[in-house]
């Protein structure tokens, strides 16, 4: 009588490490598609959320896969060893941003003015139809931002408008942001200057929006800074860590560049030019 034949690897073996490497190139797909592509977000999302679904099965499949060799002793230890680390390695990723999801608040709009923040208005035609609303949410998330980010506030400088405008510009530009509305500010109206911009994460490649308006006149200036989110309700910090970056380059260029010397008006000139001395006349004696 012969021996039966040795069982092979078990159905939920075979399918752990298929599945866990389904996952991973959905996600790697995704990432590529999103970041050279242009890829819309929320489908790179979903597919994101596909892969991390995949890696949760993978792992199920990997545990009765185990029960199964330590009942009857089938082959298939390595599929399960690999795959469960790959699942795991998949699921963790969003895990270690856990710590600042809990830490940090729950928006993904961030201005240095809540009262009349800068608006994003040629930004508003590059949103898709399920981006993020333009509009500012309003008191809460300014009382949130207080609370979390006291550091970001105006900058204001005894400094023409037109001059500390340029040097906002040199600031963008040099900090590789997307410029697409630039408007210098009018004196005569009274209109400030306006520049928009967008950012993008390096791997991930999600859009962010920037917003800077330059207010004043002849003397002074005020620089107020506007950066949100296109996606997502909670930005893990990137839009205060964006912000600032951007504050703190226009401090520096401010700080790197002379003022420029104000031409007074000839009537103010004349008094307060001093008066040449006149010349004494020695008396003969």
């Amino acid at each position: 009588m012969r021996p039966p034949p040795p069982l092979g690897p078990s159905v939920f073996s075979r399918w752990t490490s298929r599945i866990a490497l389904f996952s991973v190139g959905v996600l790697a797909i995704a990432i590529a598609l999103h970041r050279l592509l242009s890829l819309p977000t929320p489908i790179a999302l979903n597919l994101a959320a596909i892969a991390m679904a995949g890696a949760a099965v993978s792992l199920l499949f990997a545990f009765f896969g185990a029960v199964g060799i330590w009942r009857t002793g089938r082959p298939g230890t390595p599929r399960i060893v690999f795959a469960t680390l790959v699942s795991l390695g998949l699921l963790a990723w969003p895990l270690v941003f856990l710590p600042t999801y809990q830490k940090l608040p729950k928006i993904n709009d961030l201005t240095t003015d809540p009262v009349s923040p800068p608006q994003f208005d040629a930004l508003a035609k590059l949103r898709g139809p399920d981006a993020n609303s333009v509009v500012y949410p309003g008191a809460k998330f300014a009382a949130k931002q207080a609370k979390a980010y006291p550091d970001i506030k105006p900058i204001e400088i005894d400094r023409s408008v037109d001059e500390v405008f340029e040097l906002v510009l040199d600031a963008v530009r040099r900090l590789k942001l997307e410029i697409v509305r630039n408007e210098p500010p009018d004196l005569e109206t009274g209109r400030p200057g306006i520049i928009e911009a967008e950012d993008r994460t390096l791997i991930l490649g999600f859009y962010d929006d920037v917003a800077i308006r330059v207010a004043g006149n002849d003397e002074q200036a005020r620089v107020d800074v506007r950066s949100a989110s296109r996606y997502g309700r909670h930005d893990l910090g990137r839009n205060a860590e964006r912000m600032r970056l951007i504050l703190k380059e226009i401090v520096t260029r401010l700080e790197s560049v002379v003022p420029a010397v104000r031409s007074k008006p000839k009537a103010e000139t004349a008094k307060t030019e001093p008066e040449p001395r006149r010349k004494r006349r020695r008396r003969r004696r």
